[in-house]
């Protein structure tokens, strides 16, 4: 089960205006979640007022084996209209944002990863870009806190493994980190969101792209829109610590996707 409120903090860092018709969903997912989550919430104010876009943000917060609701406490503490959904057991990464966006009212969908830093324009940019590719997936490069590439999308390697792109390429990636992208709720909805076999994270986002473009949809790298991603920094994001070693989410997917990945490169 799990309980939805509305935040409303007598004294907000991030305030998000109530909206009966947003145009954008946000979904934020955490477990474990450090400092970081106020910066992520409050740069999101900031880039969603600058880019005047009517949006409404989510958290679902997975309680965590030792920091308990450490960051559901923090985002009603310092937010105010916040859609906070508190989750009585972990649903894992996939499952919480399958949590989200089933409540989701937009019909564009952000799914936005807790260490992730937005400026206005960013999502403005990559709005545009949903729209202009009607259906598909859009998704951002992403940096380094120190400014340094971590992606430009990922390689898919014939072992399962996965390779990321250090330079812009219109066509040299084959999926991008679920840890921002943008798409219709309807093409989530139609693939019944992220699969539960990878639990709790890991590997969900490259199937989810996989199935998409089953379905004849495909993900669109946003070159001009560069975001920052504290991944691994400390206490961002309980998810390297839950999953250690991806083995078993990589059987998984190297058993589903077995005839695709034989025409892979090996390195």
């Amino acid at each position: 089960m799990t309980a939805v409120s509305l935040t409303a903090s007598p004294a907000p860092r991030a305030t998000f205006a109530w909206t009966d018709t947003p145009e954008l969903s946000v979904v934020i997912v955490t477990y474990g979640t450090g400092h970081v989550l106020e910066r992520t919430v409050t740069d999101l104010a900031s880039a969603l007022e600058g880019d005047d876009l009517d949006a409404e943000v989510i958290v679902v917060d997975n309680p965590h084996p030792i920091r308990g609701t450490w960051a559901g406490d923090r985002i009603a503490l310092a937010t105010d209209g916040v859609r906070l959904v508190r989750a009585s057991e972990n649903l894992g990464f996939g499952g919480g944002n399958d949590r989200g966006v089933s409540i989701a009212r937009a019909p564009l969908v952000c799914l936005l990863n807790p260490d992730v830093f937005l400026r206005p324009g960013d999502l403005r940019r990559l709005v545009d870009a949903a729209r202009r590719h009607d259906g598909d997936i859009v998704a951002p490069a992403m940096l380094w806190p120190d400014g340094t590439v971590q992606e430009f999308g990922f390689r898919l390697l014939a072992d399962g493994s996965t390779r990321a792109v250090e330079q812009p390429t219109d066509d040299g990636y084959d999926y991008c980190s679920a840890a921002c992208w943008l798409l219709p709720k309807a093409l989530f909805d139609e693939l019944d969101g992220f699969d539960e076999a990878y639990h709790p994270a890991y590997y969900e986002d490259v199937d989810f792209v996989l199935r998409a473009r089953q379905r004849g949809r495909t993900i669109h790298l946003v070159h001009d829109v560069q975001v920052v991603h504290a991944a691994h920094s400390e206490l961002s994001s309980g998810w390297t610590e839950a999953v250690p070693d991806v083995s078993r989410q990589r059987s998984v997917f190297v058993e589903r996707w077995a005839d695709l990945l034989a025409g892979r490169p090996t390195e």
